[in-house]
């Protein structure tokens, strides 16, 4: 009996320390994703953020677990739509949303969210994936607008040359007419002295 108690002691021990190394491990991976990661639950509460989601909107684990999760976002109704999808689709990529700093500034982000749920298939909460794109966005941004302004400076050109081509036209255009009135003049003319030829026989 004393030795079971002693078998179970030691198998307690084992057990604690390799949970223990398990969140440790846990910790350690979440720490060095340099992507943003957030748990929260059913009911939409943040139970978890790693050091780069953290590090992204300013705030401390300790101001933002336990806020709703809408809070990190301007689209507030969007992400509770977002949610409601997940718990039916289980996985959403690629949303783009704002994320809202402490310091109120707006950040790009692309949004992956995926239903948790233990071994039974009991939703349990929502891990969300937050990727920073304000960069790309930005990039984005500057290339559609030389592409306007290069559109614009093209058709500004366009529209020279078809105003070139328009004059050019025009002129050609009254070089034959008087080219015609000319032809007709000689005519005219040689008409007059063919006549006048006739007339003095």
């Amino acid at each position: 009996m004393v030795r079971e108690r002693s078998i179970d002691k030691k198998e307690n021990q084992k057990l604690k320390a390799d949970v223990e190394d398990l969140q440790k491990y846990i910790e350690d991976f979440t720490t060095f994703l340099p992507i943003a990661v957030c748990d929260v639950t059913p009911i939409g509460i943040i139970t978890f953020v790693n050091k780069a989601l953290q590090e992204l909107v300013d705030y401390k684990e300790i101001d933002i677990v336990g806020e709703p999760v809408e809070t990190l976002f301007l689209e507030k109704k969007e992400i509770e739509k977002i949610l409601a999808e997940v718990s039916k689709k289980e996985i959403i990529r690629n949303e783009e949303l704002t994320l809202i700093s402490k310091m109120e500034k707006k950040i790009s982000v692309s949004l992956f969210i995926s239903s948790r749920k233990d071994k039974e298939g009991n939703f349990l909460g929502y891990f969300l994936g937050i990727i920073d794109i304000s960069e790309l966005k930005k990039l984005q941004e500057e290339m559609e607008a030389k592409i306007e302004e290069r559109t614009k400076e093209l058709r500004e050109k366009i529209e020279e040359l078809e105003k070139i081509n328009r004059l050019t036209v025009g002129r050609e255009l009254k070089m034959i007419g008087l080219k015609e009135e000319i032809k007709e003049l000689k005519e005219e003319l040689e008409k007059g002295r063919k006549t006048k030829e006739f007339g003095n026989i």
